[in-house]
């Protein structure tokens, strides 16, 4: 869901008139545009924004501006705003990464930060990125992000800091290699020149040289409190003459602090009691607006609006269509007098306070009218929650301490905050609530369940929040907020029965307009329907959250949802229509400018092994390819498919080494990740099948015996998997089984795992799998020389290829299937698809007999010999214990080096381990 943002916080501030350039400054800054981050350091009231401004206004590139506040603590917030400003250089830059990190199940951080980085380079023209006010961040998470931005440092973006305090960054190492451009207090101080600019040409005070030179040493240049003082000086004049100045000046010693708290005393004592009442009394907003303050301040009740209503300040030329409000002349009042009010848009509608102006009027509000604070606040609350700006309603409402309104408020905003994955902030809008009141709201219990699941917390905690709310509510109304967290943890713990239930359960329970949650449901529902053999309700389920997805959005869960429905469409052999889901989810995971998101990976995998069953190797390496490409900016967990694929193409080609190399990073990301089992035993399976087909049967046997299976007889087949396991997993394993009995001949091995899966992925209506057991089961039968069924179990299996275009199911049984399919043919079966196939089979044997792209098996001999040389023998005492030549193990062993692509015993022990060939 996108995320409805405050342009106003990307606004580069408004520059006035009058201002005190500061050219030397400015050529500072330009001239180290080159190098990757400009840094101003310097306490509040230095000038930090005004400089930046001005930069930005003649620094002959774009500028990409946000002003930070501690809201942007919130990694989703912050990545959505950094993204917004960057957008304001290049429109789409970054979409498709917001849209990932938003989605149910966000790639990690980095490879995000990866691909956004990757797209900022990509960006024609160079650009700077300025960020102000970061002081206001502390969130490990943002800095994380800056960190990255820093250390992998686009060419095309130079990276501008402002703040009170040095960040949490690698400032020193920048600095150490010449890379960091840095304005501190010494640099941002006025000096005497300016300070006689300012106070003279643009304050009007006409002082002499010497009072300027007192004033800009007793400031220490300090820019805010010149102002202040320049203010004081004008109120004097009026009321007391220029003639006081010395004494004003003896009074203004001591720290920046004791200076402030003078000055402001002095300012406010100057202003009418009106204007010291708007002051005081709006200083607990963070940005002003006429209607907005005219609302805090009670304008509606009549006394107080004839208070402020005798303030007639002219209007200046620029301002809102709207008409002005009491408050608005006052706000327009404030600036015409520079009284640290600043415009943040472009038609002075909203405004702020100086940040450091602010924080002493709410010092003194606080210490004069404490009463005040909540009302103020409360109000506040009132007037952004009925303009369903609901982050700054609950702000202000746990800012005035009614934790119950907070509450409510939370409550109707706890789903679209969660669909915008601004967890960070939901967890700190609870936290602000009393235990003892959260506990007795199972709604807002629910949705703390999930930010703490989504936030990373153990299972046990979120559990246990959401045990509060099943106690709490006795009339069941959560109950399908519940039973959606309780799918979800399901999914998490690989439990298909339990979370099929959950979901269900949720989607008979939640309300239509409840859009997140459905949405994340119905996939999680899909998802494992997918997995168990559901087709129906899978891809009901899955149709559902890509409507939904596409109404809320959610980009990155659309393209999920509908790459799943091909996936299923698949399973189903109805590959044609897979073809044109797969194309219709790329379409969507392109952006405007023809570049593919890194989602995209997981469909052209998709599209991988369409082509593949479709024999079409060349096209399916290059989507896979891709694929693990574009999902490799992300992380690697979604390219199993990719990996697996390509080792089978590989192996297909005679290409050994890069076979191994493929399977090998299969397992590995499979291990270094906590994925599902099904991911473990896709991999699994696919290397038993390679090994098959590699002749080394040991290594197929042994990860046979490690499946609960008896090696003799096959006994426990039919039960070989888990109860918890799902049909696809088990689907996954039995076909590899079949594969390693066949290869030992053990037909009614072969027949008795298939038999089950048979029925189960009939009745499921998986063509796919149903056409591979069948060639599996006529393979069998043809050992077991009962030619008749074996030609019976081969034309099903070709009538039900036939109308997909399968041939690689038939292609990867090599020269067994080519005797069964001349068979059928000389029989008048399925003549056609048959020679189609034969067809296929005659090319692929003369491409890898006639120039093989790689490696081939290691032999029989060469195995025996690797082992040798693993356990540490000598080529000498190979040769002994072999019984061969030393000359003979001299020519094995450089098979086997040239087989592995290594060029010495080490290298070929660690790649023997690597690759399993022991």
């Amino acid at each position: 869901m996108s995320q409805p943002l405050l342009t106003t916080k990307l606004h580069i501030p408004h520059l006035r008139s009058d201002l005190v350039s500061r050219p030397h400054l400015i050529h500072r800054l330009r001239d180290g545009l080159d190098r990757q981050m400009t840094l101003l350091s310097a306490p509040a009231g230095f000038g930090k924004t005004t400089l930046l401004s001005e930069w930005a206004a003649c620094c002959g590139r774009p500028v990409a501006w946000l002003s930070v506040d501690k809201d942007d603590n919130d990694l989703a917030r912050f990545l959505a705003y950094v993204i917004a400003s960057l957008q304001l250089v290049e429109e789409q830059l970054g979409a498709g990464v917001l849209s990932a990190f938003q989605s149910a199940r966000p790639p990690p951080l980095k490879e995000l930060l990866t691909e956004l980085v990757n797209q900022i380079s990509a960006v024609s023209e160079r650009f700077i990125l300025v960020l102000d006010d970061v002081q206001h961040l502390s969130a490990e998470p943002v800095f994380e992000v800056l960190a990255f931005l820093l250390e992998n440092p686009p060419d095309t973006m130079h990276l501008a800091i402002a703040t009170r305090t040095d960040p949490p960054l690698p400032v020193a190492r920048l600095r150490g290699r010449g890379q960091l451009v840095e304005l501190r207090q010494a640099d941002l101080r006025f000096t005497t020149e300016e300070a006689s600019e300012f106070l003279n040409r643009i304050m009007g005070l006409e002082l002499a040289p010497d009072d300027v030179a007192a004033l800009a040493a007793r400031t220490e240049g300090w820019i805010a409190g010149l102002q202040l003082a320049a203010v004081s000086l004008q109120g004097r004049r009026r009321t007391q003459g220029m003639g006081d100045v010395s004494r004003f000046l003896r009074d203004l010693t001591g720290s920046h602090r004791f200076i402030l708290d003078f000055l402001v005393e002095e300012v406010l004592q100057q202003q009418s009691l009106a204007i010291q009442e708007f002051l005081l009394k709006t200083s607990i907003l963070d940005r002003l607006s006429g209607p907005l303050c005219d609302a805090v301040l009670a304008m509606g009740d009549e006394r107080a609006r004839r208070s402020f209503d005798r303030i007639e300040p002219p209007m200046p030329e620029a301002t809102s269509a709207l008409p002005p409000s009491s408050s608005q002349r006052i706000l327009h009042r404030l600036e015409t007098d520079n009284l640290f009010v600043v415009p943040i848009d472009d038609t002075r509608h909203w405004y702020r306070y100086h940040h450091l102006f602010a924080e002493l009027l709410r010092q003194r509000l606080q210490q004069t009218r404490p009463d005040l604070v909540s009302i103020l606040h409360r109000r506040a609350s009132t007037w952004y929650a009925q303009r369903g700006q609901a982050a700054a309603a609950i702000d202000h409402a746990l800012s005035a301490g009614d934790f119950e309104r907070a509450a409510d408020l939370i409550e109707q905003a706890a789903e679209t905050t969660m669909m915008r994955s601004e967890i960070a902030t939901f967890r700190r809008w609870v936290g602000a609530l009393p235990d003892d009141m959260l506990r007795v709201r199972p709604r807002l219990c629910v949705y703390d369940a999930w930010s703490l699941l989504l936030s990373g917390r153990p299972l046990e905690v979120a559990e246990a929040r959401l045990q509060d709310a099943v106690e709490a509510d006795l009339a069941g109304s959560t109950s399908g907020e519940v039973a959606a967290h309780r799918a979800l943890v399901a999914g998490y713990r690989g439990d298909t029965q339990q979370c099929t239930e959950f979901s269900q359960q949720a989607l008979d329970l939640l309300p239509r307009e409840s859009m997140f949650l459905r949405s994340l449901v119905a996939g999680i529902l899909g998802y494992s329907c997918l997995h168990s053999g559901d087709v129906v309700v899978a891809r009901q389920a899955l149709e559902e959250a890509a409507r939904i997805s596409q109404r809320t959005g959610n980009l990155m869960n659309e393209v999920l949802a509908v790459s799943h429905v091909a996936d299923l469409s698949v399973l189903q052999g109805r590959l044609d229509e897979a073809r044109v889901l797969y194309e219709q989810a790329l379409e969507l995971a392109t952006d405007a400018r023809g570049q593919r998101q890194p989602i995209a990976g997981i469909v052209l995998q998709g599209l991988g092994n369409l082509q593949l069953q479709w024999n079409d190797l060349r096209t399916a390496a290059q989507h896979y390819t891709e694929g693990i490409e574009l999902i490799q900016r992300w992380g690697e967990v979604g390219t199993l498919q990719g990996h697996v694929g390509l080792a089978r193409i590989r192996q297909a080609q005679g290409d050994l080494g890069g076979a191994c190399e493929a399977i090998y990073k299969a397992h590995r990301i499979a291990a270094g990740f906590d994925v599902m089992d099904m991911d473990d035993m896709f991999v699994e399976a696919w290397q038993a099948r390679l090994w098959v087909a590699q002749g080394n049967l040991d290594a197929a046997v042994r990860w046979a015996e490690e499946q609960a299976l008896a090696v003799d007889g096959g006994s426990k087949a039919a039960g070989v998997a888990r109860q918890s396991a799902s049909l696809l997993a088990r689907a996954i394993r039995d076909t590899g089984l079949a594969w390693v009995y066949l290869a030992q001949r053990r037909p009614d091995s072969v027949l008795k795992v298939l038999e089950p899966l048979r029925r189960e992925t009939e009745a499921a209506g998986w063509i796919w799998f149903l056409i591979h057991i069948l060639v599996l089961e006529s393979l069998a039968f043809h050992v077991k020389r009962d030619v008749d069924q074996a030609l019976v179990s081969l034309e099903r299996a070709l009538s039900l290829a036939e109308p997909g275009g399968f041939v690689r199911v038939f292609v990867d049984e090599g020269e067994p299937i080519v005797r069964l399919l001349r068979r059928a043919v000389s029989r008048g079966i399925a003549v056609e698809y048959a020679h189609k196939v034969l067809a296929a089979l005659v090319e692929e044997r003369m491409r890898t007999t006639a120039e093989p792209p790689g490696a081939k098996p290691l032999s029989q001999r060469e195995l025996e010999v690797l082992r040798l040389i693993v356990i540490g023998l000598s080529n000498g005492e190979i040769a002994e214990e072999l019984v061969i030549a030393i000359s003979t193990v001299k020519t094995h062993v450089n098979n086997i080096y040239r087989k592995l692509h290594v060029s010495d015993r080490k290298q070929a022990i660690a790649r023997t381990r690597d690759l399993k060939l022991l």
